[in-house]
């Protein structure tokens, strides 16, 4: 009875072994499924981002290139056109820090 109950339980032990290699087996493939699916979808977010990148950095040159064109054709305007903006920003500046200038206590000043 000993021995029928010792290989009722070999039994068991190779069929819960079976089961547990059959899920990890399962999960392996789900793994290689899954890490497949995400690295496409990485590849394709890269390559569209690639092509984001470049679009932006052709529009960038066609906009110098009319930016350079305009002050090729009108240096005049464009040199007074950068003088003033100098100006307008100094000025800003100038009101930004005036406007700003900190509060002195005469306690904080020791004149010895």
């Amino acid at each position: 009875m000993a021995s029928t109950n010792n290989s009722d339980i070999m039994n068991e032990l190779r069929s819960l072994q079976a089961q547990v290699m059959h899920f990890k087996d399962l999960l392996a493939e789900e793994g290689d499924r899954v890490s497949g699916e995400v690295r496409g979808r990485a590849a394709t977010a890269l390559n569209g981002a690639s092509r984001k990148a470049q679009d932006v950095a052709a529009y960038a040159k066609d906009e110098a290139g009319t930016v350079a064109s305009v002050v090729r054709e009108h240096p005049a305007a464009t040199s007074t056109a950068l003088v003033t903006v100098g100006i307008l920003g100094g000025l800003i500046g100038y009101f930004l820090a005036s406007a700003t200038q900190p509060t002195r206590n005469s306690s904080s000043w020791n004149w010895r």
